[in-house]
């Protein structure tokens, strides 16, 4: 039998029936109680999938917020809610923080709704460990407006100090963090910012006792996989069913690491084959991976519910006999 792990990455789509439930929360014809049960029930649903196709990992599904970057008003205060952007290269978009004022970590909110999180986890009976998502600082920085910090550089410094500072709140509570960094292979970015990088990521998980899961997605960048291997976590994530062509620079370097393979892709319907998911997964023992770990490439806010279902199902037979 093959060896792997499972682990589901960041959003799950909402279904139609919750995103009407928010459009009458947002009406003012239901309140917050009536929706936070809703989502809960919906969440509940989503880890008993988790716990149905044996995941290792999951988040919560990401079902109460809007967006990625919608998570962060939850452990950042400070930003205002901006226009809508398109997220990357998707027909998504997302509320751009508009910074004017020092950010400031918060971890009262945050910490609430990882409580909630722990509590549903125990109802549905799921068994693995739930990662709680945040935001990469160089993704934080590049999908923000700055209007306050002279640099880029000084924003993506603020946002790991204070970052750091809302996950040590956490303490014991949690056993793993999710950090997604997908402009880490964004086209255009400087030298000098990704050569910072390593600085802000120690700087934003020092003394934090969680596993680290770096996940980056949509893109791979040669020149730039042996600085994102040398970021100080436990686990590097990559998209690779949309980048086969580059796979084989990732395999090159994955020797002792731990290896998360995005081999889901969750821009299209198409439903993957098994047998290249296996062939993915064997590759990467082959040459040398410490552990691999399979799941979608990417959030899954850009497919219906039902292809997400029969996408993360297909992990399961991955493991089965063939």
């Amino acid at each position: 039998m093959i060896k792997f792990k499972i682990s589901i990455v960041g959003s799950y789509p909402r279904s139609i029936s919750l995103g009407k439930v928010f459009s009458r929360y947002r009406s003012g014809k239901i309140d917050k109680t009536t929706l936070d049960s809703e989502i809960s029930k919906r969440t509940i649903s989503f880890l008993n999938l988790a716990k149905d196709i044996g995941a290792h990992y999951t988040t919560d599904g990401l079902l109460r917020w809007d967006d990625i970057m919608d998570i962060t008003f939850s452990y950042i205060k400070g930003p205002s809610k901006g226009e809508l952007m398109r997220f990357f290269d998707n027909n998504f978009y997302y509320r751009k923080p508009v910074i004017k004022e020092e950010i400031k970590g918060s971890s009262e909110e945050f910490k609430k709704i990882v409580e909630n999180d722990l509590e549903l986890v125990k109802k549905s009976g799921y068994e693995g460990v739930l990662k709680i998502p945040i935001v990469g600082p160089l993704t934080y920085a590049r999908l923000s407006d700055n209007r306050y910090y002279k640099t880029e550089e000084d924003l993506i410094f603020a946002y790991s100090k204070e970052t750091n500072s809302v996950l040590r709140s956490l303490g014991d509570l949690v056993k793993a963090v999710e950090i997604h960094e997908p402009s880490f292979f964004e086209k255009g970015i400087k030298g000098a910012i990704l050569s910072r990088l390593t600085d802000a990521y120690a700087e934003m998980l020092a003394g934090v006792n969680m596993e680290r899961h770096l996940i980056s997605y949509f893109n791979i960048i040669s020149s730039r996989l042996n600085l994102f291997l040398g970021l100080p976590v436990d686990i590097y994530g990559f998209d690779v069913i949309e980048n086969l062509g580059s796979i084989a620079q990732v395999y090159r370097r994955i020797e002792g690491k731990n290896v998360f393979f995005g081999v889901l892709n969750t821009r299209n319907t198409k439903l993957e084959k098994v047998s290249t998911i296996r062939r993915i997964v064997g590759k990467g023992y082959q040459k040398g991976a410490k552990e691999v770990y399979i799941g979608n490439a990417a959030p899954m806010d850009f497919i219906p519910e039902i292809i997400a279902v029969r996408k993360l199902k297909l992990l399961k037979k991955v493991g089965e006999n063939k």
